[in-house]
């Protein structure tokens, strides 16, 4: 089974780097950032409920799974075509889920998300400050998504951010302006977020995404996922809805093929970036 995953993810990679690379290679590398220190790219990666405790906090770069398996996959896609890439992980404490429902749980949680959601502008504008010519990429999981999603609205319109990927999101909007993938993408009026059924206890924007910014975010969300698909009518978390929701990783084709979508993003960015023309 691991090498069969394994397999997979490496046809999703090259795949990718298949379609990544024949859109950049119609036309000349762009102009490299002025600093030496700043990438072509640079991506923040937030880690979902959980996957920052003690000693995963030291794997996957602080990312969790799903976000560092993406990330790697673009780049791989971003290296083979004479590009740079530098990469970090949203600092926060992505608290687990408090399954028991106790409220001090809760109450941890949310601030764990609001504290989220502060590191991620914190870091997106003091990255942007430092390289202005690089082309940034927000990527997040389940609670990861969900303090993604959150900073869309105030950098909607902001000149580096080249893409998004919000996987398994729990303020996710079945009708929002993203690009939607997953199973949910095939239902419409399914995947709503968690937080959008408790949007005043969990400070939730209930607005679409400006179209602008959602024409750059992908949103993947599979049918029964207990955190982007919430059923206000069931009881309980059932262990085949956390299968669902731990089941995301990028795939070769099908409803979780994000990489490709995710790079011509990244590949479109950088051709209407003015700051760096083609030479």
């Amino acid at each position: 089974m691991e090498g069969t995953v394994v397999a997979r993810r490496f046809r999703a990679a090259a795949l990718a780097a298949a379609v990544a690379v024949g859109v950049w290679t119609c036309g000349t590398a762009t102009a490299a950032p002025t600093d030496p220190s700043c990438a072509d790219f640079h991506w923040i990666g937030a880690a979902g409920s959980g996957q920052r405790d003690g000693a995963k906090l030291a794997v996957n770069d602080g990312m969790g799974d799903v976000v560092y398996q993406t990330y790697q996959q673009v780049r791989m896609t971003v290296v083979a075509s004479g590009r740079t890439i530098t990469a970090e992980a949203v600092r926060y404490p992505a608290a687990p889920v408090p399954l028991e429902g106790g409220i001090g749980g809760w109450l941890d949680f949310l601030g764990s998300v609001d504290e989220g959601t502060d590191a991620t502008a914190e870091q997106f504008e003091a990255f942007t400050e430092r390289c202005p010519d690089t082309l940034v990429v927000l990527a997040g999981y389940s609670q990861g998504a969900m303090i993604v999603h959150r900073n869309l609205y105030d950098i909607a319109d902001h000149p580096q951010l080249a893409a998004a990927l919000l996987i398994a999101d729990g303020d996710r909007l079945p009708g929002d302006t993203t690009i939607k993938m997953g199973s949910t993408a095939y239902s419409p009026g399914l995947g709503k977020g968690v937080a959008q059924e408790h949007s005043f206890l969990a400070s939730t924007n209930t607005s679409p995404l400006p179209p602008a910014v959602g024409a750059r975010t992908i949103s993947v969300c599979d049918v029964g996922d207990p955190v982007c698909d919430y059923d206000p009518d069931s009881d309980e978390v059932s262990p085949a809805s956390v299968e669902v929701h731990t089941a995301y990783a990028p795939a070769a084709s099908g409803a979780h093929a994000w990489g490709a979508p995710l790079l011509s993003l990244l590949a479109r960015a950088e051709a209407q970036t003015p700051a760096r023309p083609v030479a």
